[in-house]
């Protein structure tokens, strides 16, 4: 049976490096992304359909289900990865704007997404998704919008896993921490923030990739993960497992 995915934010980052592991495992693939030549370029280099999409309107995601169905056949998976990130403010800084620009792409074009996929999976009893939240939605941070979207987004994934379990699809949310994708590699590069200090609190003592990322999402797309529902998986390179360890002189190894 053939297994076609369809991935928003698949026109870079994590959802691109999603694209290339899933295609290398025998998936055919579809990239949704509202920047629709950026998904174009990313789609002919990897030999796959893109469509421009907004996520953050139901018209523009339920015509998206249905293109993929029609031009590419019934979707048993969804990777739903388009996000906005913000920087570092305080709460009483939070531009309204932004907030709700920011909740309406993560929570509503996450909701959008998986609910317009989804019910079309429940139907054919099988599939398989898997959304993005963010270790900032599993802490504190001084990313308000941010975090609470990514915490919304985990708390819907874990519903939808129990709504649509005894329907044959199952959902889990993988959060990642800091990921080199070209959009953090140029935020290091504007000096707005330290890659360094950040090293500092990783077990791993490393930079997780896009593709780290990406192999964990694939796992649990595929059918040896068929018993693995309604996770919130962190893939961070051990961060929020070092938090505590700087009240006792720091990560071993650290510098």
């Amino acid at each position: 049976m053939q297994n076609i995915a369809a991935i928003t934010g698949g026109a870079g980052g994590i959802g691109e490096a999603c694209a290339v592991r899933l295609i290398e495992m025998g998936w055919t693939v579809v990239l949704l992304d509202r920047d629709a030549a950026a998904a174009a370029t990313v789609a002919a280099r990897l030999g796959c359909l893109s469509y421009a999409i907004d996520v953050g309107s139901r018209d523009s995601i339920e015509a998206a289900a249905d293109f993929v169905e029609r031009e590419v056949g019934p979707c048993s998976g969804l990777i739903a990865a388009a996000a906005i990130f913000e920087n570092p403010h305080a709460p009483e800084d939070q531009d309204p704007e932004a907030w709700r620009a920011i909740l309406q792409t993560n929570i509503d074009g996450t909701y959008w997404t998986a609910t317009a996929f989804g019910r079309r999976m429940v139907e054919r009893k099988r599939g398989s998704i898997v959304t993005l939240g963010s270790m900032v939605g599993m802490n504190s941070s001084p990313l308000f919008a941010y975090g609470t979207s990514k915490a919304a987004i985990a708390s819907f994934s874990a519903g939808l896993a129990v709504a649509w379990g005894r329907s044959g699809v199952r959902v889990n949310c993988v959060s990642p921490g800091p990921t080199l994708t070209p959009a953090l590699a140029a935020s290091y590069a504007r000096g707005e923030r330290d890659p360094v200090a950040r090293l500092r609190f990783t077990a791993l003592g490393r930079q997780v990739l896009p593709e780290e990322v990406a192999n964990v999402i694939a796992f649990l797309m595929s059918d040896q993960a068929s018993a693995v529902t309604g996770v919130e998986l962190p893939v961070d390179g051990g961060i929020m497992a070092a938090q505590l360890w700087s009240l006792y002189g720091g990560v071993p190894g650290a510098t």
